[in-house]
């Protein structure tokens, strides 16, 4: 995976920064049981390159930040 620039620019910048253009939604994650979770991120997938990028919450790891990583459901083990 080679992440657009548009990508690589949005990472570390605040969550109150809008996606870029090319971000479609993806679903959101969240932790807890059951009837009390907490949504930890927004998730997207870049159309251009394939790059998935989090949205993170203030209680998402660092939280109120964007982030670069692996579709969730491709990573065993996170939420």
């Amino acid at each position: 995976m080679q992440p657009c620039n548009a990508c690589r620019e949005l990472v570390g910048k605040p969550s109150s920064v809008s996606p870029h253009g090319d971000l479609a939604a993806s679903g959101v994650s969240a932790i807890g049981p059951s009837g009390h979770t907490t949504k930890i991120s927004s998730n997207w997938n870049c159309t251009v390159c394939g790059s998935w990028l989090y949205q993170n919450t203030a209680d998402g790891t660092p939280p109120g930040e964007w982030v670069m990583g692996e579709h969730q459901r491709a990573s065993p083990g996170k939420a």
